[in-house]
């Protein structure tokens, strides 16, 4: 792409060195551009500002259908790329969004199935054991406890 700019911007540069050409010689010189011999009869170099006006006219349109065609190529390529993408999300991004939603499901049951199977019966056994020492140690405690509370009382 960078190389068809290149080529189009020296492609112009050389039509506006020979008009800038064809100017001073024609108009300064008073000679003619194009050699008497070097193009057929048919065919005359432009000696007025009107016939270079129409020669610019007919170069403008010219890039205009090619600036016209090029757009026409880029919004079909667009329009192709966004089938593609609407293609390839409905064949491969919605199935893998499924797949990955029942992966989640699954673990979020596996986690609760481990929960409810292995850590309830930890947590209960954790439990009675806490509750016996704190029963044990209640009850070996409790005639130390009493006097702690009486000295705690004459001391008031």
């Amino acid at each position: 792409m960078r190389f068809l700019g290149t080529v189009l911007a020296a492609a112009l540069l050389l039509v506006l060195i020979y008009l800038f050409a064809g100017w001073m010689v024609d108009g300064y010189f008073g000679g003619n551009i194009v050699p008497d011999g070097a193009v057929p009869d048919a065919w005359a170099a432009p000696d007025s500002w009107s016939e270079w006006r129409d020669i610019t006219f007919v170069l403008m349109a010219g890039f205009w259908l090619l600036s016209g065609l090029m757009l026409l190529a880029v919004l079909t390529a667009a329009f192709l790329l966004v089938i593609t993408i609407r293609k390839m999300l409905r064949e491969n991004v919605t199935p893998a969004v499924d797949s990955l939603k029942e992966s989640l499901d699954q673990i979020k049951g596996t986690a609760e199935f481990a929960g409810e199977t292995v850590v309830s019966p930890i947590i209960r056994v954790y439990s009675v054991v806490k509750g016996v020492r704190a029963g044990v140690s209640a009850v070996t405690n409790l005639p130390g406890f009493v006097r702690g509370r009486r000295k705690k009382g004459r001391k008031k």
